[in-house]
């Protein structure tokens, strides 16, 4: 019984030991990807009538991901810059995303519901290793767009993963009229990668300038 114990004991060991450099290997893996640049910004045109500028009609906003407003930026965070096209004079832009209610509950979130809420003014705290896909519209359907923010606000649901930040960019996306893909489970900038590579034909490169004129 007692070689039997020590045997389980060093088998348990070893297991720990194991999941413990497959998680520590996973964290420097993420801490070195999701710091370098990912892709280009873009430009997709979704208006009706693409011919001529109608300045009471065109819209844009812009679906942002970067790293998270904390010192390690896990797990990352998407959210949305209404009536902008290009990154200039972004501290004077709304913005909106959907975070847990408290930080400490960042990590029960990964198992259960918790409160969230909308955070206003998402952009700040939130542009390391920024990227973007700006989009234009027609009003009507940009109205479309801003009212998901009501429907987040009435039921703060929060879960990892489940109903998030990317959920709320994603139902956002869908009534613009993007193809999107599964957002369940997923990082904020690999959800931002997909978005631009599913609507690649109808997207045109923007230069990278996102520190110009913002501040975090």
């Amino acid at each position: 019984m007692h070689l039997s114990s020590r045997k389980f004991a060093r088998y348990a060991g070893f297991i720990c030991l194991t999941v413990f450099l497959a998680l520590s290997a996973y964290l420097i893996f993420w801490g070195l990807l999701y710091r370098l640049p990912r892709t280009q910004p873009a430009l997709i045109d979704l208006r009706s009538d693409k011919s001529v500028e109608n300045p009471l009609n065109d819209r844009c906003f812009m679906i942002c991901a970067g790293l998270a407003n904390n010192p390690h930026g896990y797990p990352g965070h998407c959210y949305i810059i209404w009536d902008r096209c290009k990154p200039e004079r972004l501290e004077y832009a709304a913005s909106d995303g959907f975070v847990p209610g408290h930080v400490k509950d960042l990590i029960p979130s990964l198992f259960t519901d918790i409160n969230g809420f909308m955070a206003d003014d998402a952009l700040f705290g939130n542009m390391r290793n920024f990227d973007f896909l700006a989009v234009r519209l027609d009003r009507s359907r940009y109205e479309k767009a801003r009212a998901v923010r009501q429907k987040f606000v009435q039921d703060p649901t929060f879960h990892t993963g489940l109903r998030d930040c990317v959920t709320y960019v994603d139902e956002i996306a869908q009534i613009a009229g993007l193809r999107t893909s599964a957002h369940k489970f997923v990082y904020p900038l690999d959800y931002l990668e997909a978005l631009k590579v599913l609507n690649k034909p109808h997207g045109q490169p923007l230069s990278r300038s996102s520190e110009s004129n913002t501040k975090e």
